[in-house]
């Protein structure tokens, strides 16, 4: 799911996530390594270095950090797009879409405390 603009909820229940300020990314493994964007760019020979188990597919986000460890998306740029080698990339995973060779997307997620009550 894509982030969107609002207003933060003021009642219990709710939690937020950071904004990595990278690219999103699919990365899988089945039979061969692949780093895909969410627009279906192959960005797997940029990223030799990143590597997922086998049979596992993921959704998350390629972030690279600054001098001051904030998330930098110049730095992310110059990585991916001018093929700067030297900037280490960190792959934030936020979903497992396939796990053993099997989709992930019909199995329940986690329950809050108040969801069991």
């Amino acid at each position: 799911m894509l982030a969107r603009s609002g207003r933060l909820p003021t009642t219990s229940g709710y939690a937020f996530e950071v904004k990595w300020d990278g690219f999103r990314a699919l990365v899988s493994q089945n039979g061969r390594r692949r780093v895909v964007s969410r627009r279906g760019w192959d960005m797997t020979p940029l990223l030799p270095e990143l590597e997922v188990p086998e049979g596992v597919m993921l959704d998350g986000e390629l972030v690279a950090f600054g001098e001051d460890g904030l998330p930098s998306f110049p730095r992310l740029c110059d990585r991916l797009l001018h093929r700067k080698r030297g900037i280490d990339i960190l792959f934030v995973a936020f979903d497992v879409l396939h796990h053993q060779g099997e989709p992930t997307l019909r199995l329940p997620g986690p329950r809050s405390s108040r969801a069991r009550e």
